[in-house]
């Protein structure tokens, strides 16, 4: 397949082109070495007109589980059976990507894309990127999938959040987080987009989003394969709930709703995490504790509810006042 420097990019002019299918990167600014910051892009449009999902991965560059998973959903498409487009950018943060850090180094300090949308076209780098990538591409499509995961220190075991608002926009993002399949669903029940997160502000502008998180470093040996598989599957269900493609969409009857909250240790040292992936924990049970370089203990983190175990450090350091534990509390018990 031909790939192109897509200068002039206009989204709304290629979804005109029916019955396409095209690889290749838009430009978006000019390094001090020559070299270009660009958007990696990969356009399916259909013969038949219909919606736009639009799937990114590596918002944050070490996450790269939803770059492999849009590449194999992309490489299964048949443009010819398709009644609207799939738009897939493997790697948004690019720069970031190819560190291999969570940002890119193109600011001054770190910034997270993730806390920027919907960015400022007159700002630092980090922010004229969302900016130019929720006006160029965010706004062009009926939904949004934005794949994230443990990156290189963190844990996450399948969960897909959403918006739960009431309304018909956070009804639509509920039913691609169902048809998704990834067990755990984080209901957010709080979307303000006062943190910048690229779901909340497309919620916002009436785009529904969801946002699956899978995986990370510490599962990629062994679990690369499986883990690309449920996110090329996951993008054709919801491709399918859009009726992009033909086809009945798949249901999951082991799904259950969590509120989500992030734990956080006091202390830094040696980080021995004690409860693993699914686990039921108990209102003041020990999730971790926390030793100095002698093996003497400094902390303990304690789960503040009953809850399952979504997601932890893996590495084996951790940082005072860093996350140590992702803790899901059922919503029907929160309620």
């Amino acid at each position: 397949m031909e790939m192109n420097m897509l200068e002039n990019f206009n989204l709304k002019e290629e979804l005109k082109k029916r019955g396409t299918k095209k690889i290749g990167y838009v430009p978006f600014a000019q390094k001090a070495n020559g070299s270009w910051v660009s958007i990696p892009v990969m356009l399916a449009v259909g013969k038949k007109e219909g919606p736009v999902l639009l799937a990114d991965g590596c918002c944050h560059g070490d996450e790269y589980e939803g770059t492999e998973g849009i590449i194999a959903a992309f490489d299964a498409l048949d443009v010819s059976e398709m009644s609207g487009a799939f738009v897939g950018v493997p790697a948004l943060n690019l720069d970031a990507f190819g560190e291999m850090r969570r940002y890119n180094g193109n600011d001054f300090v770190p910034v997270d894309l993730n806390r920027t949308f919907p960015g400022n076209e007159e700002g630092y780098f980090t922010s004229s990127l969302a900016h130019f990538y929720f006006n160029n591409f965010i706004k062009h499509a009926n939904g949004l999938i934005t794949l994230h995961g443990g990156g290189n220190y963190l844990y996450l075991s399948p969960v897909t959040n959403f918006q739960h608002m009431g309304d018909e926009t956070s009804k639509m993002s509920e039913a691609m987080a169902r048809a998704f399949g990834f067990e755990v669903l984080w209901r957010d029940d709080e979307c303000s987009g006062e943190q910048g997160m690229e779901d909340q502000v497309s919620y916002l502008n009436g785009v529904p989003a969801i946002t699956p998180e899978i995986g990370g470093q510490a599962t990629r040996l062994h679990h690369r394969e499986e883990t690309v598989g449920r996110i090329r599957e996951g993008i054709m269900n919801v491709l399918r709930l859009f009726k992009i493609l033909d086809g009945e969409v798949k249901t999951f009857d082991d799904q259950y709703y969590v509120n989500l909250e992030y734990i956080y240790s006091r202390h830094g040292g040696i980080h021995k995490p004690l409860k693993k992936e699914g686990e039921e924990v108990r209102k003041g049970e020990t999730l971790s504790i926390i030793t100095d370089v002698f093996g003497r203990e400094v902390d303990r983190v304690l789960s503040p509810y009953d809850g399952v175990v979504v997601g932890f450090l893996a590495y084996s350091i951790i940082n005072p006042r860093s996350w140590s534990y992702l803790l899901g509390r059922d919503v029907k018990k929160a309620d």
